[in-house]
């Protein structure tokens, strides 16, 4: 490293090798700063993003559920379950599609998995708001555990 700093900022005689070391430098802090610059749009424009709704185009005109909408439909879903409660749903876009993301609440039953009630519930919110509302850019439903309830049981 010493080595490469000598060179760069030792002058031997030859003007041309100093300008080529200055253009050098020069052209270095350029891309070192077009990079920074372009990893903090990045940065900005990324994604997934949390989505305000989602917008069906029909033959007469378009039709924009906002994501509380949803949010009180998949709410509804999981009133259904009795072991699940659901506390919060986000509704995030990701380029071309849509996907949900719930946190849950789950009560500790010996006799049912969490995963067999997950892929169903999953499913269930899927195909609701396919056949109800028509939405079929939802593709994926993440759930994410947030407490474990022990049931209290009562003699």
């Amino acid at each position: 490293m010493k080595e490469i700093l000598d060179f760069l900022l030792n002058d031997y005689g030859s003007r041309d090798l100093l300008n080529f070391k200055q253009g050098f430098l020069t052209a270095v802090v350029v891309i070192f700063g077009f990079t920074i610059i372009i990893l903090f749009l990045r940065y900005i424009y990324r994604y997934p993003r949390r989505s305000r709704g989602v917008e069906i185009k029909g033959p007469k005109g378009s039709i924009f559920i906002t994501s509380n909408a949803i949010s009180d439909l998949v709410k509804s879903i999981g009133d259904e379950y009795d072991l699940i409660e659901i506390s919060k749903v986000s509704l995030f876009e990701d380029k071309y599609v849509s996907y949900l993301e719930l946190q849950v609440n789950i009560e500790n039953d010996k006799e049912s998995s969490f995963i067999t009630l997950s892929d169903d519930i999953q499913n269930n919110i899927i195909t609701t708001l396919k056949e109800r509302f028509g939405i079929d850019n939802v593709k994926e439903v993440k759930l994410n555990l947030r407490k474990i309830e022990t049931r209290k049981s009562s003699f």
